[in-house]
């Protein structure tokens, strides 16, 4: 009996390291040839996405896919090719896993999407800010002194200082927090607002030390915010749980480990903390690009002439287009979320997406 009740249990373990090996996540790369096409399959287990690489009359095609993580293989099924002109434009078909088209004309690479552009339509307005069509995120929206508080619930006026402020250079957004220096002190602050964005809540943190203005925000670790004080040579962290600000030693943190850094390094490059990403968007020349690390090419995104990438997350990218915020992404199109006339003047730190 006792026999059978080892054996069981071996069974069972062994059974459930087979699963733990099979289902757990690896990076790997293979190569494979679907209707006459060369592919290179990727992933990426510490990034979390899919990379493809598609040959083709000496174009390389570079997608990107962050659905979750499969232990299937060979992900593209087939790959149909349209060619009209000048341009190649692909689809797929895929199990798993979505990809979105992508297309080349005369070595230019686009989503496929790329030339349709959203119109606006107001359905509400609040503050003289026009709203079209919002999502599920918070938005908070500068008008030179007050915060505009919008989702899709929520309507409300965040009151901080009682002069106009035009330019706020020095301004920190993270997770579901916003911190804002006193701009109606000069030169040097020693109060800082923290704003909630779950609740619209906002906190005065009061600092044991004078900070220049001539400073700059190099990250965060956790609920402890870091910035470098370029007219002292100091580096101070705000640590939020303490509502406490404390000088630290020259470091800032790269891909999760802590790097010295001389106050001459600050001073002439003003690095700040970073971490690899799985796909980068770049705003050049006034038009917004993809691309993925190590990669070779850049993927244009809108042809709208765009002067500032406000945010994004995974695939999903915001920007601004005159006076209108947009919402990209290649699975979805493009969408128009809100409309200030201010924009068309004023467009540096007057948005934040949460």
């Amino acid at each position: 009996m006792k026999k059978h009740v080892v054996l069981l249990i071996t069974l069972i373990l062994l059974f459930s390291i087979f699963i733990y090996f099979y289902f757990r996540e690896s990076s790997y790369e293979l190569e494979y040839n679907i209707d006459g096409l060369n592919i290179i399959e990727k992933y990426d287990k510490d990034l979390k996405a899919y990379y493809f690489n598609i040959e083709y009359q000496e174009n390389n095609y570079e997608l990107v896919s962050l659905d979750k993580y499969t232990t299937k293989r060979r992900l593209i099924n087939s790959v149909e090719i349209s060619e009209k002109e000048q341009e190649t434009c692909f689809s797929f078909q895929t199990t798993k896993i979505n990809l979105y088209d992508i297309c080349t004309n005369n070595d230019s690479y686009y989503v496929s999407t790329a030339n349709n552009k959203a119109k606006f339509k107001t359905t509400d307005t609040y503050k003289n800010i026009d709203i079209g069509q919002l999502d599920d995120k918070t938005y908070l929206l500068w008008n030179y002194h007050d915060f505009i508080y919008l989702n899709n619930t929520t309507k409300k006026t965040l009151k901080l200082f009682s002069k106009d402020v035009y330019n706020m250079p020095l301004i920190y957004a993270f997770d579901n927090y916003l911190l804002v220096p006193d701009y109606e002190q000069e030169y040097i602050f020693d109060e800082i607002y923290l704003i909630n964005t779950k609740n619209a809540k906002i906190t005065d943190i009061n600092l044991r030390f004078d900070v220049y203005f001539n400073s700059y925000f190099l990250g965060n670790d956790k609920n402890n915010v870091y910035l470098y004080d370029l007219k002292e040579n100091q580096e101070f962290y705000i640590d939020l749980n303490k509502k406490e600000i404390y000088k630290t030693n020259n470091k800032i943190l790269i891909d999760r480990e802590w790097q010295d850094v001389s106050n001459q390094n600050f001073q002439k490059n003003k690095p700040t903390f970073s971490e690899s990403k799985s796909i980068y968007f770049s705003l050049e020349n006034e038009k917004i690009y993809l691309s993925i690390p190590d990669g070779q090419a850049k993927t244009l995104i809108s042809n709208r002439e765009v002067t500032e990438l406000v945010y994004n997350e995974g695939l999903t990218v915001y920007y601004i287009s005159e006076d209108v915020l947009y919402k990209y992404n290649p699975y979805t199109g493009e969408e128009a979320i809100l409309k200030y006339s201010e924009w068309n003047f004023n467009h540096q730190n007057m948005i934040f997406i949460f």
